[in-house]
């Protein structure tokens, strides 16, 4: 449509603008919900950013990789075609929420729900990153007669827009997830990956451009939907305490002391230290109580 946005003698690549115009919104959403939102302080940030930028990384070599292999198994030979969004979530998920666990002891039993408050940034950023797929007439859909239709550069036929139907539903969800935040914020994960892998599975129908291959019926993206969709209804069923009981339980094992006496574990700690000193010298913990506490606080550091 428009690969290149020309302004005067200066000519901009509009795929690369609008995926620097969506990680600039995702990272900026993600700042404001951690630190309008949530209060986190700012030690707890950095290393979020820093799990986040690590995980950012692996998300664009997964994608490259997992494009790379369906491309591969369609064809019968080792090439490179370009990325795979969902293929990069597929190896940024687990990377971040490992990081996370291990490198952000102040989250520690809380990554998850952390990990979760990444997802409206996300939605918004890739919601831009669709635009520039738009622009560039990349991704595009199958063939139509109808008023949807559009005819990129080089093509002799109108396909179906599903770049924009993507990045709508993208901006959809990232305004149900704003407008719902404080009765949302604690599911956020689970909403996206079912959403959208049901989203996407459905979208992968109605897509033209070459999808690779993976010997079955499915086409790369709606595997790794499922994928999502799986992922998505195993999180409500660990929430529920249905599956995986052992490992709800040790999370919350962590969020103990605090849950306790309303403590902030995942804040400040020395502010959670001064008061739970303060709850001490009022007689509402014993000395004990207090030093093992401060013990396991001070671990988290």
């Amino acid at each position: 449509m428009y690969p290149t946005i020309e302004l005067g003698a200066i000519k901009i690549d509009s795929y690369t603008l609008l995926m620097i115009i969506g990680i600039i919104a995702c990272v900026a959403v993600t700042v404001f919900i951690f630190k309008k939102q949530e209060k986190v302080d700012d030690r707890t940030m950095y290393s979020i950013i820093t799990t986040g930028v690590v995980s950012g990384m692996v998300l664009y070599l997964s994608a490259f990789l997992f494009d790379a292999l369906f491309h591969s198994i369609k064809l019968g030979e080792w090439t490179t075609n370009g990325i795979t969004w969902l293929g990069g979530l597929l190896g940024a998920f687990p990377t971040m929420i490992i990081l996370s666990h291990f490198y952000c002891p102040r989250i520690k039993g809380n990554v998850l729900y952390y990990f979760g408050l990444i997802m409206p940034g996300l939605a918004l950023g890739h919601g831009f990153g669709r635009i520039g797929c738009f622009l560039a007439g990349c991704c595009y859909g199958a063939p139509t007669s109808g008023p949807l239709g559009v005819l990129f550069q080089g093509m002799s036929e109108k396909v179906l827009p599903v770049q924009l139907f993507e990045a709508g539903f993208e901006f959809a969800l990232f305004g149900v997830m704003m407008i719902f935040y404080p009765k949302l914020k604690k599911h956020f994960l689970e909403t996206y990956l079912f959403s959208y892998g049901v989203f996407r599975f459905i979208l992968e129908f109605f897509r033209g451009d070459n999808r690779g291959g993976t010997g079955t019926f499915f086409s790369p993206s709606q595997i790794i939907s499922l994928i999502m969709i799986v992922a998505g209804v195993l999180l409500i069923l660990y929430y529920k305490r249905i599956v995986f009981k052992s490992l709800y339980d040790k999370m919350a094992e962590y969020r103990k002391q605090a849950e306790k006496y309303g403590v902030r574990l995942h804040g400040d700690v020395s502010a959670t230290l001064r008061e739970l000193r303060g709850l001490q010298k009022d007689g509402l913990i014993t000395q004990e109580e207090y030093e093992e506490y401060k013990k396991t606080l001070k671990g988290r550091l």
